[in-house]
């Protein structure tokens, strides 16, 4: 990992992540990850950027943007759900949405996605890159659906 990186998190924000137990390392592992793969959504009013890593069984998500050297990081979350990559199903409702894959620089459009979590597998309808296929997981999604989903699975 570059030794360094600066990061500008505000009062607010830190309470919220240290809530969820996102650490400062996550957050730079996931900014790391996302200089060196390119794998980041912009939202193209705000310039923001949305990246994601999952060293493990966690994916962390960090919205962030670029000031000078700093990276100000506006919102993190995460989920346990896995991610089946691979083929996405057009979702039966279409919709274009704001944030585009850096990548392939293509809108998201929503799809069905496989999700795995405790050899439970059920498919979803979140936004995805329809050229690359990667998903793209809110902050309500992975804070209130998914946290209820794997309650559920776990409770079961």
């Amino acid at each position: 990992m570059e030794e360094g990186i600066k990061l500008e998190i505000d009062a607010e924000v830190g309470l919220i992540l240290e809530k969820r137990g996102i650490r400062v390392e996550d957050i730079e592992r996931v900014i790391e990850f996302a200089r060196e793969s390119g794998n980041v959504y912009v939202h193209p009013e705000t310039g923001r950027c949305l990246a994601y890593f999952t060293p493990s069984t966690t994916t962390y998500w960090v919205e962030f943007s670029r000031e000078g050297d700093a990276y100000r990081i506006y919102r993190a979350y995460s989920h346990r759900m896995e991610i089946l990559h691979g083929f996405n199903m057009p979702a039966k409702k279409q919709e274009i949405l704001d944030w585009t894959c850096a990548k392939c620089d293509r809108k998201l459009e929503l799809a069905t996605v496989k999700l795995r979590y405790m050899e439970e597998t059920f498919g979803v309808d979140i936004p995805a890159c329809p050229s690359c296929q990667r998903i793209f997981v809110s902050e309500e999604d992975a804070t209130r659906r998914m946290a209820l989903a794997e309650k559920m699975l776990e409770d079961k």
